[in-house]
């Protein structure tokens, strides 16, 4: 009798766990499912309504204006411009130990010089002295000779030290041509600057058949897309030996990113001026390798355009072809036009846009 009830005891409390058990793990689904339902209405909530369509060959994708403003989106309008084609050139970054190194060489070859020179100076007065006397029978002949030798002996040191100072000039002006030997000699602060590394030398290649004169200015494109202008130094007496072409030598600000071999690319202005209109990189999004612009062709209307004819500016393209002055772009938010447009609608596929 004590054993059933014993048992009858254990069923009743086994029965109540699984009972709880079991309304917490439906009241913990519930609460995931409510979760997962918010979660979804807010990610819906934050996408902007918008819809595309098929008109004429053309995808068109539709936002409304608080539906723009929700999703960051500016335009303006395009200006007209006039350029010239950016002739690009490879140019590498140059690593500035060399000189470094010939500078002190220099600098110790000039040291040595004035050393020589101080001593001769003191010297040729005295030997000059001792032969007047010597001359007249007042100064022993041994004292004389004494003087003359220590005479003889510092212009020979003179000589040769001039003759150091030559060699290592020389060396300077194989190595970095006139301009920057000059530099050395000089001692002025462009040359300390370049030695401290707070300014760059690049190199820059140009064709054979190229400019004779080297432009007074190039625009170089830094790793990440922004452009600084380099002046010229001047002709450089060493060529890239991968490239063959004239070398020039420019100087630019260091901008963190110019470490010493850096392969850069230098745009040169060539031609002449073009009509077009400039639009921002930030207009500019990129799908199957080719670059787009969405345009404005109603206040709640867009569509893809692409670019064909352009050449880089500092932050921007000039386009000669495809778009005209007064068009509106989209200048922000235009990937979140492209994410939308590719967003299937209504259970569709994903739309390709076609060029205009």
């Amino acid at each position: 009798m004590k054993r059933n009830r014993l048992l009858l005891v254990t069923a009743a409390t086994l029965t109540l766990i699984a009972g709880i058990t079991l309304v917490r793990t439906f009241a913990q689904a519930r609460k995931e499912q409510s979760n997962q339902e918010r979660k979804e209405r807010v990610q819906e909530g934050a996408r902007p309504s918008s819809q595309t369509a098929m008109e004429n060959g053309k995808t068109i994708v539709r936002l409304s204006a608080e539906a723009q403003t929700q999703a960051g989106i500016e335009t303006e309008g395009l200006k007209s411009a006039r350029e010239r084609r950016q002739l690009a050139v490879p140019a590498v970054v140059l690593d500035v130990q060399n000189l470094v190194s010939l500078t002190s060489s220099y600098a110790a070859a000039r040291a040595n010089l004035r050393k020589a020179e101080n001593n001769l100076s003191v010297s040729q007065p005295e030997y000059n002295r001792l032969k007047t006397l010597h001359t007249s029978q007042n100064v022993s002949a041994k004292d004389f000779q004494v003087s003359e030798g220590i005479f003889r002996n510092d212009q020979a040191s003179v000589a040769a030290a001039r003759q150091e100072v030559d060699y290592r000039m020389a060396a300077l002006r194989q190595s970095w041509g006139d301009k920057i030997a000059q530099w050395v000699a000089d001692d002025p602060p462009t040359l300390n600057r370049i030695l401290n590394r707070e300014d760059v030398l690049v190199q820059a290649t140009f064709p054979a058949s190229g400019p004779t004169l080297a432009p007074g200015e190039v625009a170089l494109e830094l790793p990440d897309q922004r452009h600084v202008v380099a002046k010229l130094v001047s002709r450089s007496p060493q060529v890239d030996p991968r490239i063959q072409g004239l070398s020039f030598l420019y100087l630019t600000k260091q901008q963190g990113a110019l470490a010493p071999g850096l392969n850069l690319i230098a745009q040169v202005a060539a031609g002449p001026r073009l009509p077009g209109v400039i639009i921002p990189r930030s207009a500019v999004v990129w799908l199957n390798g080719e670059p787009w612009v969405y345009v404005e062709i109603a206040p709640d209307e867009f569509t893809r355009r692409t670019i064909t004819a352009s050449f880089p500016l500092s932050g921007a393209l000039f386009v000669s072809r495809g778009f005209s002055p007064g068009d509106r772009i989209v200048s922000a938010g235009a990937q979140m036009l492209l994410s939308e447009e590719s967003r299937p609608q209504g259970g569709g596929q994903e739309q390709d846009g076609d060029e205009d």
